[in-house]
This record gives structure tokens, sequence and C-alpha cells, in this order.
């Protein structure tokens, strides 16, 4: 390989299956159109238990309750019919997809829903709809058999990202702190930088070993721009989208919130990245989601092999989560490049480390991880790479039906992840065991949140 990387970049977002964003694309592993799943698989079809097939009709936003569930129980049904899993004796199909959608609904006290509502698990999203995700695909490369590492929620997903475990979770805790090695180590170990870049929420901040090295935790808003312009971007940026709303909406791609924000700041990454040549020249921007949020793909995950030892309770951490969409772009990638080899979020690890010339994999899990570093391919950097994308249209400012006036997102309630979130910032800047259990005196607006999360973070690790 003869190009030469100086900038790795990754924007993980959430909760987002590969057919449900790229499913009608061209040329990549996606829907036939036909696939279904019954209400209840354990039933034949009827009048009470119809079909429900894909289709390309995924609204921007979900209108009932709070999206498709994904945990590790809600994944297993997703994949055996069954939350017992593999327990079941029966091969994972993706047939109960429907089924965890409509008990899902239940939890959120939508009660009796259409069936309208619960086929959205089902839905895509047409062509057309995430320009600036389609954009970075058609001038680069677009990844069509990328898994999440675990077939769960957000936080065990992340985890792997930053240290190739989860070490034993398959559930969210944002209160844990791992004293465990991560990447951000092995990077200081071979001379080379690093920075996250947030907006509120950090999980990389639960990680004693760098929790407080202030300088490498940065705000994408005043932060990366300013980097990417004065040559100071470093050697690896992890960035972390807007989880709650403040003066501006959420833009994680978490559903139920509309995905419009979401792609404008794949545009806002691209464009930054790319204003400057000689920075541009020597990077490699990766977009993924953590994991598949719920929504409907075909592909059934592959086996892979415990990171580490650790086993859940009710995991043994042998098999990889669903698949998820990843482009990869960087003027080193032919344009329309569509890539098939299996890879998963610690592949990202093994990369770095044969760009970089890393010391050690962390886990098992990365060093059985298949590297991407051959996709940069070209003699010398390209020079027709887009100067920018676009990105979704505009996202008006929602108003009330009764007055016309324009609602303040930053007054809208805290959804489960984000009152989980909260909580974990409240016990990992002032631990006390009482409190562990207890969301009682916490911010209940995503505004009160937001600042919430700002406040703590300073005064426990400094501005």
């Amino acid at each position: 390989m003869s190009a030469d990387i100086q900038h790795v970049v990754v924007l993980v977002l959430e909760n987002r299956s590969f057919d449900h964003v790229f499913g009608y694309r061209k040329g990549v592993d996606g829907l036939k159109g036909t696939e279904t799943n019954l209400l209840d698989p354990s039933r034949p079809v009827s009048p009470s238990n119809p079909l429900f097939k894909v289709s390309n009709a995924e609204p921007y936003t979900i209108t009932a309750g709070e999206g498709p569930a994904h945990s590790f129980d809600a994944a297993n049904t997703q994949m055996y019919g069954t939350d017992a899993g593999p327990a079941s004796g029966q091969p994972a199909t993706n047939n109960g997809f429907v089924l965890s959608y409509r008990d899902a609904l239940a939890k959120d006290f939508v009660a009796n829903p259409t069936f309208d509502q619960i086929r959205v698990v089902m839905e895509a999203f047409a062509p057309g709809t995430l320009p600036a995700l389609e954009a970075l695909a058609d001038a680069f490369c677009v990844c069509d058999r990328w898994f999440s590492e675990v077939p769960g929620p957000t936080m065990p997903n992340r985890m792997f990202f930053h240290m190739a475990t989860s070490a034993g979770y398959t559930y969210n805790d944002w209160h844990h702190t791992f004293p465990n090695k991560t990447i951000y180590n092995s990077l200081e170990d071979a001379g080379k930088t690093w920075a996250t870049y947030n907006f509120d929420q950090n999980e990389v901040r639960q990680f004693s070993q760098v929790r407080n090295k202030r300088a490498c935790f940065k705000s994408f808003e005043t932060d990366f721009q300013t980097d990417v312009t004065s040559g100071a971007l470093p050697n690896y940026s992890y960035i972390i989208p807007r989880f709650l709303a403040s003066a501006d909406p959420v833009n994680s791609m978490h559903g139920p919130y509309d995905v419009r924000p979401a792609d404008q700041l794949v545009a806002d990454v691209y464009n930054q990245l790319r204003s400057n040549d000689a920075v541009w020249n020597k990077s490699v921007l990766i977009i993924t989601m953590d994991e598949h949020g719920g929504f409907y793909d075909h592909v059934i995950p592959p086996a892979a092999p415990n990171p580490d030892g650790i086993d859940a309770s009710n995991f043994q951490f042998d098999r990889l989560g669903i698949r998820v969409p990843a482009v990869i772009a960087s003027p080193w990638i032919p344009a329309g490049t569509v890539d098939s080899t299996a890879y998963q979020h610690t592949s990202i690890l093994a990369t770095l480390k044969n760009l970089y010339g890393l010391a050690d994999f962390l886990t098992k899990r990365d060093a059985s991880a298949n590297a991407f570093d051959t996709l940069f391919s070209e003699a010398t950097p390209r020079t027709d790479t887009p100067k920018t994308i676009a990105s979704a249209p505009h996202v008006p400012t929602p108003r009330t039906f009764a007055t016309g006036a324009p609602v303040d997102h930053s007054c809208f309630g805290l959804d489960s992840l984000q009152q989980e979130m909260v909580h974990g910032v409240d016990v990992l800047t002032q631990p006390d065991k009482n409190r562990l259990l207890s969301l009682a005196g916490l911010p209940q607006t995503q505004g009160e949140a937001a600042d919430f999360i700002l406040r703590r973070i300073q005064s426990a690790f400094g501005p």
C-alpha cells in the first residue's frame, strides 16, 4: 500500500440496519422487495396474522413510540423469533422483527398499534432520502457486509470501537468505569495523536486510563473545523453525534427522531474535512452506525470469537450483531467501490494497527477482524472528489397545531436512552452508590439535560 494516511476520522451514528438505509441501493446486497415477516412467526398467515413486506416508504420520523427495540433480548427475537435465541434450537432466519416491534410499541404505551404503525420496522429509506450518505457511497465506498459487534444495544457496541470488547456487557450502563486498555493508549504508545469530538454525551469518559486527558476531549462545533483548517487534526478522530436537543435537534439518527439532522452532520463532517486539501489528501473518513436499532435486515450475522474470555449471563460473545451501513471516503479509494468483505466495528482498530504500526491488538476480536487498508489502492490521491456534498432538505422547525408557533426542541422530555445517559454522567462525575438506581432530582427535559452534562463534565474534568 502506497497511500499516505495520516488522519483517520470516524463518525458513529445510531441505530439503523444496512437494509433500512441502503436496502434499495443498486449494486449492493440489499433487498429484493419480496422479503417478509409475519406478525407472529409461530402461526400461519391469516387476516389477523398478516405478512409485512419490505418497502421503501420509511418516514423521516417515527411517530409512534420510541422506535423498534434493540436490546439483546429484542435482537434475539428479531433473528430467531424468540428471545431465547439459539437456545430455542432453531437457526436464525431474521423473521421476528415485526413481532419484536409490536411488543415494543405495547411497552411504549401504544395501545392496539395499527398495521401501518407496525410495518415501519420493515421499511427502508427510498433512494434520495439521505443524500449526504448516498453521495459518499457514490463517490467512494459502501461496505455491504459490515456487522455490529453485539446483537444488542448502543453502549456495548460503542465499547468495541474503543477497547475491542464490552467486558461482558450486553446492556447499556453509562456509569460503569472501564479500566481496560483502549485504542487511544495504543495510539499514544506508537507516538500517534487522538481526539474525540462530541456535542454532549461522550462514552470515552468511561475509560479511566484516558478520561482525564483534557486536551483530547473536544467540541465538534467549536474545534473540528479549526483543527482541520490549521492542520492540527490528530491521527485519529472519533466523532460522537448530538444525543440531546438543545438549541439544535438530535443529530444521532436514533429513532424515533428525524434522520435529516444526522444526514446534515454527515455533510458537515465531510465538507469540513474536505476544505483543506493538504489534510484531505492524507485522510480517511469512516461513517457507520453502532447497531441496527431494531430495523429489519435480511443477512444473518456470522460467528465471531469471544474477545477476552468474559461471558455475560446470557451470551458467550460468539456471534456478531446485525448488519449496519458503512461508508468509507478517501481520495485514495476509487469511486463507486462496493466492498463485500465481512467487516465489523473492530475492523477500524485492525486497520489502525496496520496504518500506524501499533504494537498489539487489544483482544481476540480486533485480532480476527478484517482490516480495510487494502481499499486505499489509488496510486495518488484523487483530484475529482466532491468539494462539498449536500444533505437532506432543510428540516423545518416543528410547529404546534394550536398556535402555529415554533416548538422548542429543548423542552421535549427525555426518552429512555437519554435518561440512561444523564444518569450515567451523574454517577460518573459525582460517584455515590446511593444514587445508582435513582433518577430523582435529575433533569427531565432535553435542554436541561444537555446543560447538566456540560456543567458536570466541566466540573469533573475541566473545560
